[in-house]
């Protein structure tokens, strides 16, 4: 039974609202939840009776899931890091709220980014249509990326914050007229031509090009000081789950204490804004009472994982308890595993290479998160040679600060976006089955071919039958 994913504000929710699941999802037997790296909630239902009941109940509370709307997606903002991070002048919680109001009754199929470019708490290219504050008040520059693809194509055009909901009805409605990945849209210029001829809003031409800080991996977890004075806190857990009797209690904490607010960050971490000092007592008392750590080591925070992946959990924690072992410094580098290219916002990742005890790493060619190619750097590496692997591009990472990324290990001689493979995708949904990943969430092992697939296998998402998918390639 596959998580159910229950949308959110920007990656916003209301105490109340969060309490009130939280207790739905005990009356069910559930212990835990976790926050997905789009900023939704995972609840994991164990049956598809406590699936749909549960889904109705959070539906009324006005919450969107992915039971009534399979293939929704969850537009990620950089609204939690408002008044936490460094961020663009102009661009307040107003401005995102503002904006997020026009998607109350929009339901984007494509994932949606509305990112402040200062911060770095939300990565700003993980979208399919990042929109990406610009410098002049009230406009935004425009990145749109294929499913699947590595590629971003930068528009000539800022859009104003009050067309940006009508902007993404007419890229969608092209967008699934003409599918990317089969040769019918030629260019991505023609499909600029065509949104902006159906596209009413307003825009202006782009004068100024779009500049992001140094990439640097944010402190988003424990007590800190914001800056009206009062605390922010960030709670981060090992496991990426927190136990449903926990968020009961920080909710009420939250009522009792007049926090209006949670905020969900992509590190699937927990953030709650001005804590007040008289209240800091009540939440530390909180915290120990649920053994919930903070302070947690650096080391521990710069990875990221896929949703619900045990499997990856696991080879997190065995090469951080390596690395610990061998007292390997790794501050300043971030880490992901098995997260496809399009999506990773960490300088090195480790995928595996079709095997469950063999590994690829690619690394950026540059030190940041959000630009540059990937470059292969080790191939095939057994489980057991990962932390040298990973010690050697630390210590090339401290050598050459200054220069470009490239540590000496044995490395092929052109960047690469994406290695060619086969995937298989449905034709309803367009949710994919790729071996490289499998779906351990479904039972089903990373290195897992589409043949080896029982004859019984259907979409995670809408339950199309296996004999339906379309094969196709990856580039």
């Amino acid at each position: 039974m596959t998580s159910l994913r229950i949308l959110t504000q920007g990656g916003s929710l209301a105490p109340n609202d969060l309490r009130q699941l939280a207790g739905w999802a005990q009356d069910y037997g559930l212990t835990t939840l976790e926050i997905s790296n789009r900023q939704e909630l995972l609840l994991s239902p164990p049956s598809k009776t406590i699936r749909e009941d549960l889904a109705r109940r959070v539906q009324a509370l006005g919450l969107q899931t992915d039971e009534t709307e399979p293939m929704a997606q969850n537009i990620v903002s950089s609204l939690p890091a408002t008044d936490v991070f460094a961020g663009t002048p102009w661009l307040t919680a107003g401005v995102y709220l503002d904006i997020l109001t026009q998607f109350r009754t929009i339901r984007p199929k494509l994932k949606i980014n509305l990112v402040d470019p200062a911060q770095t708490l939300v990565s700003p290219f993980t979208g399919n249509i990042n929109v990406v504050a610009s410098p002049e008040a009230g406009y935004w520059y425009v990145l749109l990326r294929p499913s699947g693809s590595v590629r971003r194509y930068a528009w000539p055009i800022l859009l104003e914050s009050e067309s940006i909901g009508a902007f993404v009805q007419v890229v969608e409605r092209h967008y699934f007229q003409n599918a990317v990945d089969t040769g019918v849209r030629a260019t991505a210029d023609t499909f600029y031509r065509a949104v902006m001829a159906d596209f009413q809003g307003n825009t202006r031409r782009v004068t100024q090009e779009m500049t992001l800080p140094d990439s640097t991996i944010p402190i988003y977890e424990g007590f800190h000081r914001g800056p009206s004075g009062n605390y922010w806190l960030g709670l981060f857990r090992k496991s990426f789950t927190f136990p449903l009797a926990f968020i009961e209690a920080l909710c009420d904490l939250c009522r009792e204490t007049r926090v209006g607010q949670l905020y969900l960050t992509p590190y699937k971490t927990l953030l709650i804004k001005e804590i007040r000092d008289a209240d800091r007592p009540a939440w530390d008392r909180l915290l120990g009472r649920f053994g919930i750590r903070t302070n947690v080591p650096a080391w521990q925070l710069n990875w990221q994982l896929p949703n619900n992946d045990t499997q990856a959990i696991a080879l997190k924690n065995q090469i951080l308890h390596q690395l610990d072992d061998t007292d390997v410094r790794t501050d300043g580098l971030s880490f992901a595993i098995n997260v496809p290219f399009s999506e990773a916002a960490a300088q090195v990742v480790i995928q595996q290479n079709g095997s469950p005890e063999s590994f690829d790493i690619y690394q950026r060619a540059g030190h940041s998160t959000t630009n540059d190619q990937y470059v292969l750097v080790a191939r095939s590496q057994p489980l057991t040679q990962l932390t040298e692997s990973i010690r050697q591009l630390s210590l090339a990472y401290y050598e050459r600060l200054t220069a470009p990324l490239l540590p000496d290990l044995p490395v092929d001689d052109k960047p690469v976006e994406q290695p060619a493979r086969q995937i298989y995708e449905c034709p309803s949904c367009r949710s994919r089955y790729d071996a490289q990943y499998g779906e351990p969430h479904r039972g089903i092992v990373p290195g897992t071919t589409f043949e080896q697939l029982s004859a019984a296998y259907a979409c995670g998402v809408c339950d199309s039958d296996k004999a339906t998918f379309i094969e196709k390639w990856l580039t």
